[in-house]
């Protein structure tokens, strides 16, 4: 069947139930306006509304605000395209045209009859245009007033006042004659009131940008009539404390947009006065965005179906590439799949927050939400029955927990404004005193992430075992004391400059202790894992000392263990907090109970729906979801911010607390560290670590039987109060294959081993985690021998999509690029103990060497060990196109040797390495020659003491042979060196015509030899 130019829609579908009208969009043009054809339907409910599922968890109840608003499920289909139209400008588009909208569809549940849905579906049709006939894309707020009049929301209880025609605008004008829209959207009163809109897609970034761009549509008319400009405001609007109202003349819903959790969303509701039936109604409207990507952990739609019950559906053969051509050929299966997608989206969140409730921004705020919540319980509970005056601060949650307090016009500066960290100010927050502020600076510059590298290269082929922190980050938040920011010393019990740490310095308690301070350091060379964290070039390094750094912040547990392992640790300024306690004296944790509430609901839904569940998974997300909230915006994170056209301050959380975030990334640190030297010394093995477990050739039972130096009582005593039980750790993957390149690039073929693919995009056809996957990966990296060929997709970023000048519409670019899986170098390869394995893939074998590491030195080594393969490649004229000098691979024993070569080399740039060896090999052939009778220098056989004429040695510029050294300087061993006769011979004269204890001075070596 010839497709239907693009267009001109079909109505068969009403055949089906479906109600067919037409309507005009004027937003492109009032003399020509748009034409699309609007299909409406209702239909009945067939998600699982059950009381058993996750929505009615005890923890995803508490995530709910409790706020009312009509939730409207969107969805579009669009196909590629690739052509150039010069006149797409003039009704906002692009004029390099990447994609065609075929149809916009929403769902919302029927007013008045919760079994039921309504559906509608808009169509872009041909209608006559200044130039001849075309289509043009739906503006978004004629898609809000088709919702809203195709879905009946008239007819809704939130719609207070309403009728088809929209609200009277008279109800807005007072006694004089003035018009007042904020009534609709501020005042109590009888009149109407604006209607509260929740408007959500799976995956907005490519669903909002499929309206008319009201920029790109300006911007045209004014290239083509500069002397006819229209007003525009340089400002998107007005942005409120709560709400946000969009320009009139040019209202632009991507400006008020930003990313977050993988979507797209609002921070703020916008106003938007719809029109009404004529010039006397108006629809008043207040719009959130949501994304479902934003509210399950960036999970596939189908996945969300079917949590929900609703399946997604299929389209045949490759129709889905054509969804034009499947709508002329197809339209009643076209319209059925196209609503279901929004159907979709309308469930989950309906499930998640109720139904016609308030959609929170992301799950993960969501999450903070009920953590908040539970907190703020948990002080009312503690302070039950006390005057209001003395509980008053007590119970408030951000003097508390966070040692902040509401600044207001009569609230004295704590902080000057430059010093101010983002997550607080952009929350119109300040520390309670310089107490809380220096507490909490110090604690955010001592935030670090999670512990992750590789200890050991190679092929593995014992058995190797991949174990985890049970809930890791709970665990570690539920475990740290709170301090006491209310004290009326302050929450700092006291500070120390330029001391010695030690153990008694942590009496209080151990790791938990709360301090936070400014250190340098030195681990014995024994240490295999020293334990503080040290920022070189942009990630976390473990090395052996501070080096020529002054020092690092660093957290209590951290510091707490450098001491068991018997590190020196200076602390130029550090301070030891107040512990908040309770009446019986124990110390507070304010984040248990909303830890237990998360632990306890995702344990329910493994026993309801299974230990893969996407429910599970969904809970999983919310139990580790309070982290990423305590640490929002403590390091100043930046983001674009599209109603600005800037980058800033992502901002903190309802929740954020550098104390409380730097706590719980610093003890699952401590406890990794902590095994990884107890298995070291028991002389296990332990290839790699990532955050929350490592991959070792330990077995669970020799891993449960470690003390961690006292943290595995510490840890599994917050396992049981949390859950009940003490177990701590988990086996996730087994393997007899293990083969470990760098840090998070792990291989097994095994179905049950690890597979961690380093960050590499599978070819087409390959499906993750498959027999296939585990297959391909394997050979690829056993036989690699250069950076790795990778095809991938890339989708404009945030800001490519909302920005005002040279704005993108939503379409993926495929990039060709070279990808290099190699050690990220964060430990020091050595060629002690270096092995290789032969490898068989189809009929070639290749070699793959096992290699050991060791801590660096200093972070001045780490990073001249990470330049060894900087700038390999060169351009080549005659392929046009750059390729590498030499390998970038380090897989071979040659290709390891040649990598400590020039390793070396830079260790040694200044030659200060190099001369030392040089003077050394000298100072020690001249001792063999004189103790085998080459030479006969007097005063060395004289009759002093041997350590004097060792001693002299430093007075002709050599360094002192040691004594072991002088005595076995006769045997078999010291003769197979050779000695370097013409390198010896200037030193030999000076110590023949010097006698270095006699008056005389020692000439200048080399004086001698002239």
């Amino acid at each position: 069947m010839a497709a239907t130019p693009y267009g001109e829609v079909p109505i068969a579908a009403a055949a089906n139930g479906w109600q067919v009208s037409r309507v005009a969009d004027t937003a492109t043009s009032r003399k020509h306006p748009a034409s699309f054809v609007v299909l409406t339907k209702t239909v009945e409910r067939t998600a699982t509304r059950a009381t058993g599922g996750f929505g009615s968890y005890p923890s995803v109840q508490g995530m709910r605000s409790g706020k009312g608003s009509v939730v409207i499920g969107f969805d579009t289909e669009f196909v590629s395209d690739g052509t150039f139209d010069a006149e797409r400008g003039w009704i906002g588009e692009s004029e390099q045209v990447t994609r065609r909208i075929v149809s916009y569809q929403f769902a919302a549940i029927d007013p008045t009859d919760s079994d039921r849905l309504r559906l509608a579906v808009v169509l872009p049709a041909i209608y006559p245009g200044p130039r001849g006939p075309r289509v043009a894309r739906l503006s978004f707020g004629k898609a809000l007033e088709l919702a809203i009049t195709a879905l009946g929301l008239h007819e809704h209880p939130l719609a207070e006042g309403w009728t088809a025609k929209g609200v009277p605008r008279q109800a807005v004008v007072d006694a004089a004659g003035k018009w007042h829209r904020e009534w609709w959207f501020r005042q109590k009163g009888e009149h109407a009131h604006a209607l509260p809109i929740t408007l959500v897609a799976h995956f907005q970034n490519a669903d909002l940008t499929a309206f008319v761009d009201p920029v790109k549509m300006h911007n045209t008319w004014d290239a083509s009539y500069p002397t006819g400009r229209k007003r525009r405001r340089a400002k998107a609007g007005y942005s409120g404390y709560r709400n946000r109202r969009l320009d009139d003349r040019e209202p632009d819903i991507l400006r008020a947009v930003i990313s977050a959790s993988a979507g797209m969303v609002s921070p703020k509701p916008v106003e938007w006065v719809l029109p009404g039936e004529n010039k006397r109604w108006a629809r008043p409207v207040v719009i959130s965005i949501r994304d479902t990507m934003a509210q399950s952990g960036a999970s596939k739609l189908s996945e969300l179906g079917d949590a929900v019950g609703v399946a997604k559906l299929d389209v045949p053969g490759d129709w889905i590439a054509r969804m034009d051509e499947y709508l002329v050929a197809h339209p009643v299966d076209f319209l059925d799949y196209a609503s279901n997608d929004a159907v979709i989206a309308l469930e989950y969140v309906s499930q998640m927050y109720g139904e016609d409730q308030e959609v929170a921004l992301t799950l993960p705020t969501a999450a903070a939400r009920a953590v908040r919540g539970i907190i703020a319980s948990e002080l009312a509970e503690r302070h039950a029955g006390k005057p209001l005056v003395e509980a008053g601060p007590k119970i408030n949650f951000n003097l508390v927990f966070g040692g902040l307090e509401k600044v207001t016009k009569k609230t004295e500066q704590t902080v000057s404004f430059e010093n101010q960290l983002a997550y607080y100010r952009q929350r119109e927050l300040q520390p309670l005193d310089g107490a809380a502020a220096t507490w909490i600076h110090a604690c955010a510059l001592s935030f670090r992430g999670g512990y992750n590298m590789s200890a050991e290269l190679g092929l593995f082929e014992q058995t190797t075992h991949d174990l985890d922190l049970q809930s890791c980050y709970p665990t570690a938040s539920s475990t740290i004391w709170d301090v006491d920011y209310l004290h009326p010393d302050g929450v700092i019990l006291r500070t120390v400059n330029n001391v010695e740490l030690s153990l008694d310095d942590f009496a209080e308690g151990g790791p938990l202790t709360p301090f936070v301070g400014f250190v340098s350091f030195e681990f014995p060379e024994s240490v295999a894992f020293p334990c503080l964290p040290v920022p070189v070039e942009g990630s976390m390094v473990y090395p052996r000392t501070s080096g020529g750094a002054r020092g690092v912040w660093s957290m209590a547990p951290e510091v707490w263990l450098a001491l068991k392992l018997g590190a020196r640790v200076m602390c130029q300024i550090g301070h030891f907090g107040r512990t908040l306690r309770l009446e019986d004296g124990t110390p507070s944790r304010l984040l248990r109970r909303p830890y237990k509430t998360l632990l306890d609901d995702r344990a329910q839904a493994k026993k309801e729906f299974g230990k893969k569940s996407f429910q599970q998974t969904v809970l999983k997300l919310m139990a580790n979801s309070p982290y990423g909230k305590l640490a929002q915006g403590v390091m100043g994170q930046r983001g674009w911010d599209a109603w600005a056209q800037e980058r800033d301050e992502v901002g903190g959380s309802a929740i954020t607390s550098p104390w409380h975030a730097s706590m719980t990334t610093s003890l699952p640190r401590a406890v990794l560290l902590a095994t990884l030297n107890e298995l070291h010394d028991l002389g296990y093995s332990t290839p790699s670590c990532t955050t929350d477990g490592f991959i070792t050739d330990a077995e669970l039972a020799v891993v449960d039987g470690l003390d961690l130096y006292g943290l595995s009582n510490l840890w599994r005593e917050a396992r049981e109060a949390l859950t009940g039980s003490r177990d701590m750790w988990e086996e996730k993957h087994t393997q007899t294959d293990l083969l470990n390149v760098t840090t998070r690039a792990n291989f097994s073929r095994q179905p049950g081993g690890v597979l961690a693919h380093g960050g590499y995009k599978l070819p087409e056809g390959i499906e993750e985690d498959s027999q296939a996957d585990r297959d391909h990966m394997y050979e690829l990296m056993v036989s690699r021998d250069g950076a790795l060929p990778v095809t991938m997709k890339v989708f404009p970023s945030m800001e490519e999509l909302t920005r005002v000048h040279n704005r993108l519409d939503f379409s993926p670019i495929v990039v060709h690029k070279q990808q290099t899986i190699e050690f990220d170098r964060k430990r020091r390869p050595v060629p002690d103990g270096m092995t290789a394995n032969m490898v068989m893939v189809g009929d070639e074998v290749f070699e793959v060497a096992h290699v050991q590491t060791v801590p660096w030195n200093s972070p001045e080594e780490v990073e001249l060990g990470r330049s060894v393969d900087r700038g390999l490649k060169r351009w080549d004229d005659e392929l046009g196109e750059p390729v590498w000098d030499r390998s970038p691979v380090r897989r071979t024993r040659d290709q390891w040797l040649d990598y400590f070569d020039r390793l070396q080399v830079l260790l040694d740039e200044d030659g200060s390495v190099a001369e030392a060896e040089r003077l050394d090999r000298i100072a020690k052939g001249i001792v063999i020659a004189q103790r085998q009778g080459i030479i006969n220098i007097p005063w060395l056989a004289s009759d002093r003491p041997l350590a004097e004429r060792l001693d002299a040695f430093e007075k002709f510029g050599l360094p002192r042979p040691k004594e072991r050294f002088w005595s076995h300087a006769r045997s078999k061993t010291e003769r197979q060196i050779d000695i370097d006769f013409d390198a010896i011979e200037p030193y030999v004269e000076d110590m023949l015509n010097v006698d270095p204890f006699a008056s005389a001075a020692p000439v200048e070596v080399g004086e001698g030899a002239s």
